[in-house]
This record gives structure tokens, C-alpha cells and sequence, in this order.
């Protein structure tokens, strides 16, 4: 029976988090993790374990124990072995596991460094992985950081799954961020920059590294960045996604074919309302199987190498582990998908004319059906034309016809979106406890969100806090016209670039009654002087970040703080690489001294995400309180 209690903050800290799907061989199996909802106080990751759930239906069971995270699960091509990525032995730092048919780890690597990705070679004797440098040695006494200039590259090792012997391929200054294997096992295709900081990733190529050797060949160097390579079985092409992403892992975008022995490239397909997130050959090597979101949506795409996209399955759903496990022949994927009123879960599907799914796992059963409310889509005109959709909830409790509060949650990237996911992280957790108390939620996926095509998801560049602000504030207009939102009881948040629009938001306007900035950014020019990825700034503004007259300026919000008059609550990570903690203090300092209500909550010891689990339960009761209190909704 489905419990029909809302959420509560105490649920929300007890869902487990269900991801990295991966197909045995044999399509008999799937393996996966479950990880927990929050951090313990100082844990570098949350507790996970690795989980097998058959086809077939059978019970799912746990196949590690732990201590500390095992994550990244990967079938050897005969299906006998999983290898996986664990920190047991020393937290934070990650080594190779196998997991063979007695069900007991051997541990496979010990780098100082530690494992940052693994995957295994076609004929199953050899494991690649991602390797970072072992911290350099200082001088007796030192005491000091040379800021990014002792640099510590990821490269590329090869394991040999008997033995555990190790051998160094890369060994020039190029940083691995992704990379699969060539069919015949010779060599792999992989993401590469000249730098290992998170800010060179913009600058990424494609590069074919030769195992025999160690020698790195680019194949193709992008005006855009590329992401998800797979090398097709024929050995002939290496497909990429490709777009202007915001962060490393937010990649959804077009499917980019590049020669394997040429480097020429091709678009597959262009004007097309999605953004592809994973890329699957199918056997003949003329045509691949993606995962996609096709306008706001979760979909399963069939691509032709002439560039025909055909929808095999599409659904309010969401994709929770930005893609989906297929093999060759892709008869058979599987997926976590989470629905906005059911956490994820893994899910099989049979693919044909179309995709038929089945859920293999039940791990969140109990919180199924406890969201209040419906998530509705909803569109409107912006200034110039173009149509915007955002996502609509509603108090079911309270009459369709009488206008309510209202607050609007921005989402991050600028390149991510709001979809049809489970709200559970981030400033969305919210939702559960604001419907309850009568008020509205809306999520405007603004030009830049990505799911609409690469036009779309590019159409902010030079332009950041320009069009995509008066997306939203045309949005909210939209929402009071139709009667939906009462114009004097209207509220803002967002997280990271969400954020940011959050802070300029209420320098443009007064029509908010409260804010809530999280990980934001208030001053463009020392966010990129001080952020560990100041090339998304150069990327999307292509400005000089030191013209006084140009974007940096014009679009920061530290410079125009005199304007407002919204209540602002400020909530930013303590150690936010990011978006670095003083873009918090510079502009609640700055409202603080003008005499507007402001308040500033630094969380110790976390970084872009709050994570450990009493700073997001106070997170929770803080933000609650902040936006009911200025819409006058704390009574309930």
C-alpha cells in the first residue's frame, strides 16, 4: 500500500540514491549502486555499495559490503567478473576491485594517487584506468601551495587482471577525463587536455592513444566541448556528444561522428528538439542507440549514420544517471529513471519498434506517490518569439481557479534543465513542503537548458543574465496572467548558475517578496579570477574579462546591488571550488551595509553541493522557513 504522508526532510535524508546501471554480457543481469542520500560529518563520499538484480525479476541483492563507497560496477566481457572502483582502505583515495564468482573483492591497483575510472579491454585481460600522479614530494619543512603550478595528471594505465601487474601508457602531460576502448584492443579513444585542472576540460580533444607505445594522436580538436566517446565495432568511426557544456558530466548534446584513421567529422543531425546524453553502436556499425532528452522529456533515440532520428520511447521520466547501459545488438537496455512522485530505480527495456520496460528494483518503494501535486508542463511566448516550457506544481489541496504564492526555482548549468525527476536534491527538495503549505513551485527551463536541440541550449552565449532572465521573468508573467500566481506573493531560488540569476534577478526587479541565492555568483570578474573553471566564463561571454565595459560587468550583480529590496538568504559551501565562497560574502556584505534584509550561511568542509546530512537538513528548514516567512505562508 503507497503511503500518502508528504515528505518530509527525515525522508528525503533516508532515499537511497540508485544509479550506474551496467548489463552483464549475457543480458541475464544487471549491476548497479546504491549509494546514501547524505554525507556523514567529514566523509569524502557518501556509503555506496554494489548491487545485481536479474532480468528475470528475481530479488536484488547486495554483492559488496563495504567500509567506505564502491561505485563505478563493470562486467568483464565474459561475464565471470565485475570490477569496481572502492575507497575502503582509505577513504577518499579509489583502487580496482574484482568481484569473481565466490562473491569475495580482490583488490587489483594500489596507486598512491588513486583510480578515477576503469574499463575493461575486449578480450577481457586487461583493465584501463584513469590514474592520477601521486602528490609531488616537498622539501623537509615546506609549507606552501604553488597555486596550479604543480600540476597532477590523470593518465592512463593498464592492469593485467591475473597478475595486478601495472604499466603506465600515457606518460606526456595530457589529462584523461574519458576514454573507451577500440574494438580489436589496440588502443583507445579518449577526452584529453594539455592541463589536469577542471578548467582545461573546456579545452578537450579527441585523441587516439596507441596502448603499445603510449603515443597520442588528435583526431579532432572542437570549437565546442566533446563528451561519451564509443568507438563503433566496425573500427571505422568514434562517436562523441558535442555542445558548449557548463560542467564536466552535464553533456547532453548533438551526436558528432569523427574518422578513426582521418579525424574528418560529421553532425549527425541538426535543428533536432533533444539533447543526447549517451551513445550505444548498434552491431552493423550504421546506427546507434541513444539516451536523450527531447523537449524537457526522457527518450530512447535510434540515429542513422545518414543523420535520421527516430523516437523510439518517450516519457515524463527522467534519466537519474545521465544515461542508460546498452551492448551491441541493443535489444536490451537499462536504465535508473525517476518520475517527479517515484525516486529512481533500474529499470529493463526490450528494445523494437519501440521500448517496452519493466522495473527490476524497489529500493524506494515506501516514498513512491508522497510528492504533492502534479508536475504539469507549461509554455509561453518570450519577447522575441521563441517558446519556453517550464514545469508547473500545483497545491492539489487548493482551488485551480484562485491565485497562490508562488516560487520560481531556477535550475543550475546554465546547460542542464528542469525535468520530470524526483525532488530530492538541491533547492527542489523544497518542493514536498512548499506545495504542502499551499504554495506553487514553477521551473522554467529558459534558452541554454539543454533537451531542446543545440540551438536552443547555445542561444544564451554572449549573453548570460541577458535573454534567458527575461525568459523567466515572461514565464512568471505568464503564470500570474493565467491566474496561477498571485503577483504579491512571488519568491526566487536557485542553485549555482540558478544562483546567480537568483542574485541578479532582484537587481532588475522588486517584485519578489524573498530570495535565495545558493552557490551563486554575484561578480563575474573575481568569480574568474577565483573559480577552478574560468573558461566556462570565456566560453559563454567570449569577452575580456577585464573590460570595464564589457559583460563582466554589465551582467554581474555586485554591481547593481543598490537596486534592491528583496530579502536575500545567502547559502554557499565553505570550500565551493565553483563558485568560490566569497561571491556570497562580497554581495551580502554589499546589501548588508545598504540596509536590506540579508543573511549569509556558510556551510563548513563542503564544496559546490552541501551534502553532509545536518547541513542539508538545516539547509531544508532554513530555506523553508526563509520563503514562507516572506510569503507569509509560516503558519501552515
Amino acid at each position: 500500500m503507497i503511503a500518502s504522508a508528504p515528505m518530509t526532510i527525515d525522508d528525503i535524508l533516508s532515499l537511497k540514491q540508485v544509479g550506474n546501471p551496467e548489463l552483464s554480457p549475457d543480458r541475464r543481469n544487471v549491476s548497479y549502486v546504491v549509494a546514501d542520500a547524505a554525507l556523514e560529518v567529514g566523509a569524502p563520499a557518501p556509503e555506496s555499495r554494489i548491487w545485481i538484480v536479474s532480468v528475470a525479476g528475481d530479488a536484488a541483492r547486495p554483492v559488496t559490503a563495504g567500509p567506505g563507497s564502491d561505485v563505478q560496477p563493470s562486467w568483464s566481457p565474459d561475464g565471470t567478473m565485475l570490477a569496481f572502483r572502492s575507497d575502503r582502505e582509505e577513504r577518499g583515495t579509489w583502487q580496482v576491485y574484482l568481484l569473481g564468482p565466490l562473491g569475495e573483492a580482490r583488490k587489483l591497483s594500489d596507486f598512491p594517487g588513486g583510480v578515477s575510472n576503469i574499463a575493461w579491454s575486449p578480450d577481457g585481460g586487461r583493465i584501463a584506468a584513469v590514474v592520477r600522479d601521486a602528490k609531488p614530494e616537498r622539501a623537509e619543512g615546506a609549507d606552501h601551495l604553488l597555486y596550479e603550478d604543480e600540476p597532477r595528471y590523470e593518465r592512463v594505465w593498464l592492469i593485467d587482471v591475473t597478475s595486478g601487474a601495472a604499466r603506465q601508457v600515457t606518460t606526456a602531460d595530457e589529462q584523461i577525463w574519458e576514454f573507451c576502448w577500440s574494438p580489436d584492443g589496440t588502443a583507445l579513444a579518449a577526452i584529453a587536455s594539455a592541463r589536469p585542472e577542471r578548467w582545461s576540460w573546456y579545452r578537450s580533444r579527441l585523441v587516439c592513444i596507441d596502448l603499445a607505445d603510449g603515443t597520442v594522436t588528435t583526431l579532432h580538436t572542437p570549437d565546442r566541448q566533446l563528451a561519451r566517446p564509443s568507438w563503433s565495432p566496425d573500427a571505422k568511426q568514434i562517436a562523441v556528444v558535442t555542445s558548449i557544456f557548463s560542467d564536466p558530466g552535464m553533456t547532453g548534446g548533438d551526436v558528432l561522428l569523427v574518422s578513426a584513421t582521418t579525424g574528418e567529422t560529421r553532425r549527425l543531425q541538426g535543428n533536432d528538439a533533444r539533447s543526447h546524453l549517451s551513445l550505444h553502436w548498434e552491431a552493423d556499425s550504421r546506427s546507434l542507440i541513444t539516451s536523450a532528452i527531447e523537449q524537457g522529456e526522457a527518450s530512447v533515440s535510434q540515429v542513422t549514420l545518414d543523420g535520421a532520428t527516430e523516437t523510439l520511447w518517450r516519457d515524463r521520466s527522467s534519466f537519474a544517471s545521465y544515461g542508460m547501459s546498452a551492448l551491441p545488438g541493443a535489444t536490451l537496455i537499462a536504465a535508473t529513471i525517476a518520475t517527479p512522485n517515484a525516486p529512481a530505480e533500474v529499470w529493463v527495456g526490450e528494445v523494437g519498434a519501440d521500448v517496452s520496460w519493466r522495473q527490476l528494483t524497489h529500493h524506494n518503494d515506501e516514498f513512491v506517490g508522497r510528492i504533492p501535486g502534479v508536475a504539469e508542463p507549461i509554455h509561453w511566448t518570450a519577447a522575441d518569439g521563441l517558446e519556453i516550457q517550464g514545469l508547473l506544481v500545483r497545491p492539489t489541496s487548493v482551488a485551480r481557479d484562485q491565485p497562490l504564492p508562488m516560487v520560481t526555482m531556477i535550475h543550475g548549468g546554465p546547460t542542464a534543465l528542469s525535468g520530470y525527476a524526483y525532488p530530492a536534491q538541491g533547492v527542489a527538495a523544497w518542493l514536498p513542503e512548499l506545495v504542502r503549505r499551499g504554495v506553487a513551485v514553477f521551473f522554467p527551463n529558459a534558452r541554454g537548458s539543454a533537451g531542446w536541440g543545440l540551438a536552443f541550449s547555445e542561444a544564451n552565449q554572449r549573453d548570460l543574465g541577458g535573454a534567458d532572465l527575461q525568459d523567466i521573468l515572461s514565464g512568471i508573467d505568464a503564470c500570474v496572467e493565467r491566474g496561477i500566481a498571485d503577483p504579491d506573493r512571488l519568491g526566487v531560488c536557485g542553485w549555482s548558475y540558478g544562483g546567480y540569476l537568483t542574485a541578479w534577478i532582484v537587481t532588475q526587479t522588486d517584485r519578489f517578496k524573498t530570495a535565495i541565492a545558493g552557490a551563486s555568483i554575484t561578480n563575474w570578474l573575481s568569480f574568474h579570477g577565483t573559480s577552478d573553471i574560468p573558461a566556462f566564463d570565456e566560453f559563454f561571454y567570449r569577452a575580456d574579462p577585464l573590460d570595464v565595459a564589457g559583460p563582466y560587468v554589465r551582467f554581474s550583480p555586485i554591481y547593481s546591488v543598490n537596486s534592491v529590496t528583496t530579502p536575500v538568504l545567502f547559502l554557499h559551501g565553505e570550500r565551493d571550488a565553483v563558485c568560490p565562497v566569497g561571491q556570497a560574502k562580497e554581495m551580502f556584505r554589499a546589501l548588508h551595509e545598504r540596509g536590506v534584509e540579508t543573511e549569509c550561511v556558510i556551510y563548513p568542509r563542503e564544496g559546490h553541493p552541501i551534502r553532509e546530512r545536518a547541513h542539508r537538513r538545516d539547509m531544508f528548514e532554513r530555506g523553508i522557513s526563509w520563503l514562507c516567512r516572506g510569503l507569509g505562508c509560516d503558519d501552515v
